[in-house]
């Protein structure tokens, strides 16, 4: 666990790196290029961290300003994925043990060709770990939390391989997958949705892209200007004063454009593990074609993806408020809307108006998975020490992303 830990407390900027350099090596490919591809990884990384930092320090302020604006009181407070994380990596006996079954499961899976995915997204472990957690707590038993962590990954690697051409397709990169959190599920939910959105009358006529906008007016949908224009728009809406309004304006087209440039680093080093991935496995096994499993971050720098996430802030929180039986009050995942919104855009087709009507019912399903599944996450969080004894609720936004995870302990409530 000692060993375990050090890894895990590299974060994903270093810990991504050696496990691409490890790769790398493993698949044949010269050292020097391996240590480049790493590398720039590791840089593509550190970008887009720093970006997604740069872009929560400024939506703090504004979700700060609606929930004063709007006079919101939920009693479930939303702890975000930071601390959801590191509640996952506390039990250090249950994380080792979860680490040997995920990567076993993975080894056995691509060995019978049950799928054809490697996943290299180590730090998102912890997913599968919290929705281990979640069974271990409600059953108190070691082996059945386990067991309900190592089917999470399972379940998850067996769906990302369907989605392999449609990733390929939106991001331009062949061998790259998915495995982060349910993200594969949900992406068929949100194809279903689209699906039956095309089935009604006038909303299948409506096809509005930010890429598709008047000639005379196509500016408006370059990230630049669209990130000015909703940074500066937000605030006001926040009644935070013309000044925050202009240095959140500046700030926003910042991120806008400089995330899918960090983007586009971190492709640069994962290509050629790709390409040289591919060669081996079919020099070793003809016909048989490897993906790299990846992080829900090499998505972040599509254009549609930011803008949208941002339009989601004030609906994501008019939403918790409305929703009758919701209980959490979105805070601190409220910025990682960016990740909620992938499935959404890729499942529209970039369509704008479709991605924020299925974003929006995502959302509301993430609301009440996120309220169904506080009591559990209240309870490990007293017991890891990271949640204050006096909090009487917690859970996260982000919680509601854990699908599959939900889906497994409500199947486990049934017989205990």
């Amino acid at each position: 666990m000692h060993f375990i830990q050090l890894i895990l407390d590299l974060g994903a900027s270093v810990m991504m790196p050696l496990i691409i350099l490890i790769l790398g090596l493993v698949v044949r490919m010269k050292p020097i290029k391996a240590l480049r591809a790493g590398l720039t990884v590791g840089v593509g990384f550190i970008g887009i961290n720093l970006i997604t930092g740069t872009m929560g320090g400024y939506m703090t302020p504004i979700i700060e300003g609606l929930q004063k604006q709007w006079s919101l009181s939920l009693d479930t407070y939303d702890m975000g994925w930071p601390v959801s994380s590191g509640i996952a990596f506390s039990n250090g006996q249950f994380v080792v043990m979860m680490f040997i079954v995920l990567i076993a499961v993975n080894l056995l899976m691509l060995s019978i060709k049950a799928t054809d995915t490697l996943n290299v997204d180590i730090w998102n472990f912890w997913h599968f770990i919290m929705g281990g957690s979640l069974v271990y707590v409600l059953t108190d038993n070691i082996i059945m939390g386990c067991i309900a962590g190592g089917l999470y990954g399972a379940i998850v690697l067996l769906l990302t391989d369907k989605h392999a051409e449609r990733i390929k397709d939106f991001l331009g990169y062949p061998g790259i997958t998915i495995t982060t959190q349910s993200f594969p599920l949900t992406l068929y939910v949100c194809i279903w949705i689209d699906e039956l959105l095309n089935k009604i009358p006038g909303i299948n006529k409506i096809k509005f892209s930010l890429s598709s906008l008047n000639p005379q007016i196509a500016f408006l949908g370059e990230p630049l200007f669209l990130g000015f224009i909703l940074g500066f728009i937000l605030p006001l809406i926040s009644n935070l004063g013309i000044e925050t309004a202009l240095s959140t304006g500046v700030g926003m087209a910042s991120v806008m454009f400089i995330l899918p440039r960090m983007v586009k680093i971190l492709m640069e080093g994962l290509s050629p593990l790709s390409t040289a991935a591919q060669e081996y496995m079919s020099k070793k096994f003809p016909g048989r074609k490897i993906n790299i499993g990846m992080d829900l971050a090499v998505l972040l720098g599509d254009k549609e993806i930011i803008t949208l996430s941002m339009l989601m802030v004030p609906i994501t929180l008019l939403l918790a408020v409305v929703l009758p039986g919701n209980k959490v009050l979105p805070f601190t995942d409220l910025p990682a809307l960016t990740y909620f919104m992938t499935a959404p855009v890729i499942a529209a087709k970039r369509n704008s108006f479709r991605s924020l009507l299925i974003g929006i019912i995502v959302i509301i399903s993430m609301l009440y998975i996120a309220t169904d599944l506080a009591p559990l996450f209240t309870s490990i969080g007293h017991s890891s020490g990271l949640v204050d004894a006096d909090a009487t609720s917690v859970s996260a936004l982000s919680s509601g992303g854990e699908v599959i995870a939900w889906i497994i302990v409500k199947i486990v409530s049934l017989f205990s």
